[in-house]
């Protein structure tokens, strides 16, 4: 059954043809390509509005660098 016209027809698709893809009524072009899927890396995770503890807000910005290391203290004990 054609969208565009609404009138139903048959085809025999064990002979298809480039013309079997129209409409016999109104040249309407109702065979589409289908899309293929496309491999995606996303995360999975809980729901965001509940916990957003794994999203970065990029509008707040770090005050300082953070390390492990005290740089002062370290400086004292290199005496170059």
């Amino acid at each position: 059954m054609c969208k565009k016209c609404k009138k139903a027809f048959r085809k025999d698709m064990t002979v298809y043809e480039e013309s079997d893809e129209y409409c016999p009524h109104c040249d309407n072009h109702y065979v589409i390509e289908a899309k293929t899927p496309q491999a995606v890396l996303g995360v999975e995770g809980e729901d965001t509005r509940l916990d957003a503890r794994m999203l970065k807000d990029d509008r707040v910005k770090d005050s300082q660098k953070q390390s492990i290391f005290n740089i002062e203290d370290e400086a004292d004990l290199l005496d170059i």
